[in-house]
């Protein structure tokens, strides 16, 4: 039987089997010699060199950090003893402020217990197996246990693998340095111990499961016949409990992950449900992204309401997709739903599949994963090779965008359908509140989202127009160093070459979850959200806090585009406009494709920049460190020779060490600069002005020596819709519609607006 890791197992137990202890010299440690290596003798070998580890300890007078002691005893069959020294290290662990102690190295603690009961009542191990989890789970509460089941689906098969890398590079050695002696035994007792208790677990989680929780599958009706498919765990009630509900509503319909976040939610004090989107899991109907998950979610909210069980308090919470149902719901908000825990925010016509009314290839595969089937398509979505070849023919043949799926040879209607609103028009509008909707939009909300992450784009959006339409609404908006996934995969060291500060690295979740219990439990509110807009600023490692995103900046500065230095290789940044300087000329022939096998994605922090079919400008070295915090904007005055144009706008920090760090970014058609919502073809040969704010925010303390890069270019790769510029709708020009190459001429009073940091936290 396979065993799947859940990420949050995944990042404790990786933290676990690296944790670095100190100990007393590193003078080699005697081996059993190349036997080590054979399966037949590995635990008599492993159990000399624990045993040789134990007594080098004592001959030295100096004890066994309690972390490393009971791996040694447990090694050495001193289950006992291995116990007490968990025990000891949780006390130490509290003592020292840490969370959730009650279940450090519970594994290690039912399989201690399980050799106790084996030798006590001459058991085998699957009844002592039995015994020991009922007895360590038993004494649990519901939270620390449901913490402690996340361990139970570590991949047993990873754990063998990195002991067979060690144990290769053992292979025919006699000693071993002390670190390396101890790194072999933790490696092989996380193997051991987890091959043999997660094997039997299943079972005995799920009837721990039946002791603590109340689960029902449902099919919910809507108002128009439709049924959706609904997980709901709650706490069983000990006489007539209600309860306020956390609710999420995702297309991502996996049975694992739905039931894990149920029971975290039940094992938090809630009753917990988990809707797919109509068509998808236990739902008979046609699977439809986006266009019904508004109705269809406030029907279960009418349906949780209703229930026995529920205090008619509803709260919703999820990232994504997850996150975009939520405002789906919001348009027409009901009367039980009280607070919204949103994260990763997407906005359909705003952010996907379009950003800046320019559709984007890698949606185009999102559609066969949630759609082929009632669950998810990993094997379609996984076939890179499909998907880059996809791009890479459409693009090199010039066909119209609109013949994707011709090319893929698979029909994708819904894709289709979404080129045929090319404009923020009636088909998007109704999706997510539009305008005066945000205005009754009353309730709490958390928003989260990351310098990195792609959706920052529609989570910003809706943070924008919320506050915009509602001056005073309760909107909290936090913001760091994060991708796409830091809610539910926890926050990386190192993100895209950036290394990530320890102030930043917070536990995202367990956030939420407070800020949820503020909502629902009158807890205290987490302390790092101090106003609406909370924000880390990498290169200071410390957090911010405004009330606005306006806020966040007390001043800008201006950058005019000037004159090519270096050999016309780059352009300067000016702080007046040259009144003298020509137009700044940059020519794009969109029928050339000898550029396709170009590489267009690189890390945030790269000794490249990539500024094909682009100018670069660049500033003086900073004098001194300077904060950029905001949204960076700009007015492009310029000539161009067709009826349209898609920009790009790059926000770059070149570092004295000379590598370049991708602070933000704008993209946008410039027929839609001015309304998203109407298409204003330009005057070929005539001035035009395009006023844009970029669509993500940063905050950077820029070092002494560095320099503001900007980089502006025009479009024109695989993996994003091309526009020739004729005035047609673009998902119907081809290759033949290119004509003479664009000549976009950028006239001397262009200028970037960098926003300067506020002074204080």
């Amino acid at each position: 039987m396979r065993f799947y890791v859940h990420l949050a197992a995944a990042v404790f137990l990786l933290n676990l089997q690296n944790a670095v202890v100190a100990q007393t010299n590193d003078e080699p440690v005697a081996i059993a010699g190349p036997d080590l290596m054979q399966a037949s003798t590995m635990d008599k070998s492993m159990a000399a060199m624990a045993k040789s580890l134990l007594d080098r300890g004592g001959m030295e007078g100096k004890k066994w950090d309690a972390n490393q002691l009971f791996r040694l005893q447990l090694l050495t069959s001193q289950p006992e003893a291995a116990r007490q020294a968990i025990r000891e290290w949780r006390t130490q662990a509290k003592q020292r402020g840490q969370n959730n102690t009650d279940t450090l190295f519970v594994i290690y603690e039912i399989y201690a217990r399980t050799l106790e009961l084996q030798t006590l009542h001459k058991l085998n191990f699957e009844e002592a197996h039995k015994m020991a989890f009922q007895e360590v789970f038993s004494s649990l509460g519901d939270e620390p246990a449901q913490d402690a089941s996340f361990a139970l689906g570590t991949s047993v098969e990873r754990l063998e693998t990195e002991l067979q890398k060690q144990v290769k590079e053992h292979a025919g050695k006699t000693s071993l340095p002390l670190k390396d002696a101890l790194n072999l035994s933790r490696q092989y007792l996380a193997w051991l111990a987890y091959s043999k208790v997660i094997q039997l677990s299943p079972a005995l989680l799920k009837e721990d499961d039946q002791r603590r929780y109340v689960t029902e599958e449902l099919l919910i009706p809507t108002t128009d016949g439709a049924r959706i498919s609904t997980l709901m765990i709650r706490p069983k009630e000990k006489g007539t409990e209600k309860y306020p509900t956390l609710m999420t509503f995702t297309i991502y319909a996996d049975e694992n992950w739905s039931r894990a976040d149920a029971k975290k939610m039940a094992a938090h004090g809630y009753a917990s449900v988990v809707s797919f989107t109509r068509g998808k899991g236990r739902s008979p109907d046609a699977i439809v992204p986006y266009e019904h998950d508004g109705d269809d979610a406030r029907a279960v909210i009418a349906w949780i309401e209703k229930q026995n069980w529920s205090d008619g308090r509803v709260g919703m919470y999820g990232g994504s997709y997850s996150a975009f149902t939520q405002w789906s719901v919001a348009k027409k908000i009901p009367k039980a739903l009280k607070a919204m825990a949103v994260s990763a925010s997407a906005a359909p016509g705003v952010d996907i599949p379009a950003e800046g009314n320019v559709f984007m290839n890698f949606l185009y595969p999102w559609v066969p994963y949630v759609t082929n089937n009632k669950t998810l398509d990993n094997e379609a979505y996984g076939d890179e090779k499909r998907w880059q070849n996809l791009d890479k023919t459409w693009y090199q043949k010039g066909m119209a965008y609109r013949e994707l799926d011709s090319i893929d040879g698979v029909a994708n209607p819904l894709h289709r359908r979404w080129l045929e609103h090319p404009a923020y028009d009636r088909y998007w509008q109704a999706m997510i509140p539009y305008q005066q909707e945000f205005s009754v939009v009353n309730i709490p909300i958390l928003s989260t989202t990351g310098y990195f992450d792609g959706a920052q784009v529609g989570a910003l959006y809706y943070f924008q127009q919320h506050t915009h339409y509602l001056p005073n609404a309760d909107h909290t908006l936090l913001i760091g160093p994060y991708n796409h996934f830091a809610m539910q995969a926890g926050v990386p060291a190192n993100e895209s070459g950036y290394t990530v500060e320890e102030v930043a690295k917070l536990d995202l979740a367990a956030l939420r979850l407070q800020w949820l219990d503020h909502q629902f439990k009158g807890a205290p509110k987490p302390a790092i959200l101090k106003d609406k807009v909370n924000y880390q600023v990498m290169g200071a490692n410390i957090w911010k806090h405004a009330p606005s995103l306006a806020a966040m900046q007390s001043a800008h500065a201006d950058y005019y585009l000037g004159k090519p230095v270096q050999q016309n290789t780059s352009y300067s940044l000016l702080q007046k406009p040259d009144v003298k300087q020509p137009p700044l000329k940059l020519t794009v022939d969109m029928s050339k494709r000898d550029d396709v096998n170009q590489q267009e994605s690189l890390p945030r922090v790269s000794k490249t920049l990539n500024s094909r079919n682009a100018l670069v400008f660049v500033s003086d070295v900073l004098p001194q460190a300077a904060e950029i915090s905001g949204l960076f904007a700009g007015r492009l005055d310029f000539i161009v020779n067709k009826k349209d144009v898609d920009l790009n706008v790059m926000l770059f920090e070149q570092m004295p060490t000379g590598d370049y760090f991708e602070l933000s970014s704008y993209l946008g058609r410039a027929s839609y600069a001015k309304d998203r919502s109407k298409r204003q073809l330009l005057q070929a040969g005539k001035r035009q002005t395009v006023n844009f704010t970029a669509k993500r925010i940063t905050s950077r303390q820029m070092q002494s020596g560095s320099k503001i890069v900007i980089v502006v270019g025009i479009p024109k790769q695989a993996d994003l819709q091309i526009n020739y510029g004729t005035g047609k709708d673009v998902s119907d020009e081809t290759i033949a519609d290119a004509g003479a190459p664009i000549q976009l001429q950028l006239l001397n009073t262009s200028y970037i607006r960098i926003p300067l940091g506020q002074s204080g936290k």
